[in-house]
């Protein structure tokens, strides 16, 4: 079983490997598109690299458009890996 802090580890990981300026660190405050440099192409990569991760489905259109920090990434990624308790 995963825990939640396993996720948000493994979601600041890839996000900040991804990062189109190179890989950073990332932390839950910062912006995908104006502190991590992610524009619509890297974005799309970042969700399939998600989705591969944690073995979903596809990340919903209506719930990539609500994403804006990596802390949002954290919390639906949350949402959708982690075991209901």
């Amino acid at each position: 079983m995963i825990t939640e802090a396993e996720v948000v580890e493994k979601v600041r990981t890839l996000i900040g490997e991804m990062s189109p300026l190179g890989a950073r660190e990332a932390r839950s405050e910062q912006r995908l598109i104006e502190d991590l440099g992610y524009d619509s192409v890297s974005f799309l990569e970042l969700a399939l690299a998600l989705e591969s991760e944690f073995e979903l489905f596809t990340i919903d259109e209506e719930q990539a458009a609500s994403l804006v920090t990596v802390g949002d990434i954290e919390t639906l990624m949350t949402q959708l890996a982690a075991p209901a308790a």
